[in-house]
């Protein structure tokens, strides 16, 4: 999805580390509204699974997930797409 901006100078290098980056100097507004949206999402996924009681069923498939590779590299890609759109958010109301 974000191939097209490989070749893009800012976004050289940790998707990760650069979220950081835009979180640590971008507006302290700013930065608080992005992280506060993103506990909330954090927030409806935990209570959802604890309503659906599936919290259980989630801890024991994590332990097994936690040593594939594949499902690891696709945790990773997931981490990196999250800290691009958050950045952009960030971004996009910083102009």
């Amino acid at each position: 999805m974000w191939e097209k901006f490989d070749d893009l100078e800012m976004l050289e290098g940790s998707p990760i580390e650069k979220w950081k980056d835009i979180i640590f100097n971008a507006s302290r507004n700013l930065s608080g509204i992005e992280l506060e949206r993103m506990l909330e999402l954090q927030a409806i996924y935990e209570v959802a699974f604890e309503e659906f009681e599936l919290e259980n069923k989630l801890k024991e498939l994590y332990m097994r997930l936690k040593e594939d590779v594949e499902f690891q590299e696709k945790v990773k890609h997931q981490k990196n797409n999250i800290a691009i759109e958050s950045m952009a958010k960030i971004l996009s109301e910083n102009e």
